[in-house]
């Protein structure tokens, strides 16, 4: 201090950019992907959205590697933390739908938008999942062996107070997550006030928000199985644009979000092992492998093609395919027909192009 020099001293703290701030950076950065990016001088994802809102169709299909050449942070972000990154990248796609098909009417409310992730990445198998890979996307090939009709689930919960009536909504997580209503009401009230009693809240169906999902349960295909090993499997949590979309017996590829949810116990169990949960995968992209599957989805030529049409007009097909089964057998035609009728009967056909 016995020199003749100033100083300084800081009172006030640093500026740093809070939560919000930074989260309102990626969604900005994501929607900038999503309106900038070209592919052979075109916007696929702006002619994508175009596409599937006049279609009725509220969903976003992004290749990863696509924003992995656009911008690798981003990229490194989702992969690793998607439970944050995804519901910016949905809440980005609704702002683009807003600008790409409504660019003068802001007051449009657009229903939410879900967004389905494909890659060409390496994947990795079911049993070599382990707990470094919660809360990470992974890329799980195998064979779907059930599949659960498609329920409802609530997304927002519009829950009242009985006695104050008093009302709130809550948002509820995605996949197999649940939900506990507060004990106790959280209207501010004096001191003279009478306090609600415990358990107050009641759930009004009317104005709560659903959507549809299904539960998948996948296996290890036989030639992912180690020899002397049985097949593992694993469930999966598909809910809107995804559920309905494969059925028992295709081979496909699951993207999703390695997650874990906890049982609820039995009554006589007893709970020793309150830590331990069970794992699943929160799906966000499913790709059917159509070079294995049963679904006739099979890649034929243009003369095969005309040949099919012209084979389906001819009026007898069914005597002509009957003779066609076991034509070195002699006689047995109404052997042979209903043969015809089990090679066609009793499976669900899906084609690409219909």
């Amino acid at each position: 201090m016995d020199r003749r020099s100033a100083y300084s001293l800081s009172v006030l703290q640093p500026t740093v950019d809070g939560p919000d701030e930074a989260r309102t950076a990626i969604q900005a950065q994501l929607r900038e992907f999503i309106l900038a990016f070209q592919l052979d001088n075109a916007f696929i994802y702006r002619d994508q959205i175009r596409q599937n809102i006049l279609a009725n169709k509220y969903y976003c299909s992004v290749d990863i590697a696509h924003l992995i050449a656009y911008n690798e942070e981003l990229a490194h972000r989702l992969t690793t933390n998607p439970l944050d990154t995804i519901p910016l990248f949905e809440a980005a796609l609704k702002e683009c739908s807003q600008r790409i098909v409504y660019p003068s009417q802001r007051d449009v409310e657009l229903p939410e938008h879900q967004l389905l992730l494909h890659s060409t990445a390496s994947h990795i198998t079911i049993r070599d999942l382990h707990a470094t890979n919660v809360s990470h996307l992974v890329r799980i090939p195998g064979i779907v062996i059930g599949a659960s009709t498609i329920s409802s689930k609530a997304t927002v919960i519009h829950i009242k107070c009985r006695n104050c009536e008093t009302s709130e909504n809550i948002v509820v997580e995605g996949g197999f997550s649940g939900l506990s209503l507060p004990r106790t009401c959280k209207k501010e009230r004096n001191q003279n006030e009478d306090k609600c009693p415990l358990d107050p809240y009641v759930v009004v169906h009317e104005k709560c928000q659903f959507i549809d999902q299904q539960v998948l349960k996948l296996q290890e295909a036989p030639d992912q199985v180690p020899v002397g090993e049985l097949p593992r499997h694993i469930l999966i949590s598909a809910d809107r644009y995804l559920a309905n979309r494969v059925v028992p017996g295709s081979r496909c590829t699951v993207m999703g979000v390695f997650s874990i949810y906890q049982t609820k116990g039995k009554k006589n169990a007893t709970n020793g092992a309150p830590a331990i949960r069970n794992p699943y995968v929160r799906a966000v992209g499913i790709t059917t492998d159509i070079d294995h599957t049963a679904k006739g989805s099979a890649i034929f030529s243009e003369e095969e093609e005309q040949e099919f049409l012209e084979m389906s007009r001819r009026p007898d097909l069914y005597e002509v395919f009957a003779d066609c089964i076991a034509p070195s057998i002699y006689g047995n035609r109404d052997i042979k027909k209903a043969i015809a009728c089990l090679l066609m009967g009793g499976s669900k056909k899906i084609f690409l192009t219909a």
